[in-house]
């Protein structure tokens, strides 16, 4: 037998060599337990291939694996470029929880158009033993052809996805800057029609025309102009009234004038013009005065010492510091953002609130060994380091659910409870520094004979730097909680009237109101 024909076999196995590796698509044959993904995008639908057709088609792949059992089909009604789809989380938990090892799509694209997303879970998947298949795309992975052929489909799925943002910006600019088209959601006053030109809704059309006849005169206001829509029975474009911030957005939009816009520039557009260009300036002049100086309305400007920390009790949302003929009021303005509240319109006199408020910050008393008790209570570093550690965490999660929000994930109101419980939590863990818990105390020792010799700016400034926000009772007309700035949460715990609620803020005792 000569050399470059002997077959050499080994005659034995080092002790110390390494197992071989386990590859999950190189057995076939394996039992599994599978979750069909399946996705809807538009131009799949234009070829026919609904959600229905893919998961049929999925369903037929499955049955020629009899060795293969179902677990669940995970149906994505959203289509995006990015995992962050509700679904397909869904479907990663159930995976991640071994409770599933291969996930079936119908094409490769289906399960993302993301390079990196497809190559990340892939290697992701392998290491737990999860297989990815698909019901038009074979794969053979066991072999490094079968790995190259996927990695290129890999590719030109991401190529794709990134040629059809390419594709989609280029059709803005076109509709702009060639057919004089409005680009995303036409504002309150325009409906888009058959020849796909916005055309004025008579009725909005002329409530916008006379709002900004009104503004012109720099007698009215934002939030007057909002009631004025409301009266008419008008709603904005999400079906909610009107309140001084969408009003706001009406008043600055260059589309009234018969314009579209791209990328910051303004250029003509095919839709009739609800106001003239003579009528739109004078307008905007009017709001660079009003930003500039009080308005002509109103003489004097009125300092409201709890505008902007003041919070309805049963709905935790900021009240509204508004004026009215006769007295100034703290107002819930859930029904005028389009919200639900069983305190709703409710409001409590200015001086009223502000006056409990004044009492709580006056009968402010530290005891002698203040200093020792605060530097006792900030020497345990353990229990600092966690805090601080989980204060990072919880302002993460914030973020993250944000994107969520922002991503269309989470709708608003999951969004604002979710939001508002990481907030409360987040609040719970306070972590002042030595230093700045001693400078705190020093200013509360001389607070109670400082503050009536305070103009009503200073004691603004000085309940906005002790207080992050105020709860109040509508219904009852009381303060009922407070949440006071971190450096001064630890002094307060000797307040007569304030007992700490183990959420990061006190509840206000009924003593206040009764001695």
């Amino acid at each position: 037998m000569t050399e470059s024909t002997a077959t050499i076999e080994p005659v034995g196995r080092s002790r110390r060599a390494r197992p071989e590796s386990v590859d999950p698509y190189r057995d076939p044959a394996v039992p599994r337990r599978v979750v069909i993904y399946v996705r809807v995008s538009r131009e799949e639908e234009a070829e026919g291939h609904s959600l229905n057709a893919q998961e049929r088609e999925c369903r037929e792949y499955l049955a020629s694996k009899p060795h293969w059992t179902l677990v669940k089909v995970f149906r994505e009604t959203h289509s995006g470029k990015t995992a962050k789809r509700p679904e397909f989380q869904k479907l990663l938990d159930l995976v991640y929880a071994g409770q599933a090892d291969a996930i079936l799509t119908h094409r490769l694209d289906r399960f993302s158009r993301s390079l990196h997303d497809i190559l990340t879970y892939f290697r992701e998947l392998k290491s737990r033993n999860v297989i990815l298949t698909f019901a038009k795309d074979e794969f053979d992975f066991s072999t490094e052809e079968g790995m190259l052929q996927f990695q290129i489909l890999a590719v030109f799925a991401d190529w794709y996805l990134r040629n059809l943002s390419r594709e989609t910006k280029k059709g803005k600019r076109e509709r702009v800057l060639v057919k004089g088209l409005h680009n995303n959601r036409l504002p309150f006053g325009y409906r888009k029609g058959e020849d796909g030109i916005a055309h004025p809704v008579p009725e909005e059309a002329a409530a916008i025309h006379e709002a900004y006849e009104r503004y012109a005169t720099g007698q009215t206001t934002d939030a007057k102009l909002a009631d004025y829509f409301n009266q008419l029975g008008l709603r904005t474009r999400r079906a909610r009234p009107f309140s001084k911030d969408s009003v706001r957005e009406i008043m600055q939009n260059e589309t009234y004038l018969g314009l579209v816009k791209y990328r910051g520039d303004l250029y003509p557009g095919q839709h009739e013009a609800i106001v003239s260009r003579e009528l739109f300036d004078r307008v905007q002049a009017v709001r660079k005065q009003h930003a500039r100086r009080p308005r002509v309305y109103s003489p004097t400007i009125k300092v409201y010492l709890l505008s902007g920390i003041a919070r309805c009790a049963a709905c935790g949302r900021t009240l509204r510091a508004q004026g009215g003929k006769t007295y100034n009021y703290y107002r819930e303005m859930s029904k005028q953002r389009g919200f639900s509240c069983t305190h709703a319109s409710k409001a409590i006199r200015q001086e009223e609130a502000e006056a409990q408020l004044e009492r709580l910050i006056t009968v402010i008393r530290l005891p002698d060994d203040w200093q020792a008790e605060i530097r006792a209570a900030l020497d345990d570093t353990d229990q600092r380091e966690e805090r601080l550690k989980e204060r990072k965490r919880l302002r993460k999660k914030l973020r993250r659910v944000a994107e969520l929000y922002a991503d269309g994930i989470y709708d608003r109101a999951t969004y604002h409870q979710k939001r508002d419980e990481l907030q409360q939590t987040l609040e719970a863990l306070v972590v002042p520094t030595a230093e700045s818990a001693l400078e705190a105390g020093y200013q509360l020792e001389t607070l109670a004979d400082l503050w009536p010799h305070a103009t009503a700016e200073e004691q603004r400034e000085i309940v906005q730097l002790i207080f992050a926000r105020v709860y109040i009772d509508l219904e009852r007309q009381r303060l009922v909680r407070v949440v006071v700035s971190e450096d001064f949460h630890l002094l307060f715990q000797h307040h007569p009237y304030l007992t700490a609620d183990g959420e990061g803020g006190y509840t206000v005792r009924a003593a206040l109101f009764n001695d």
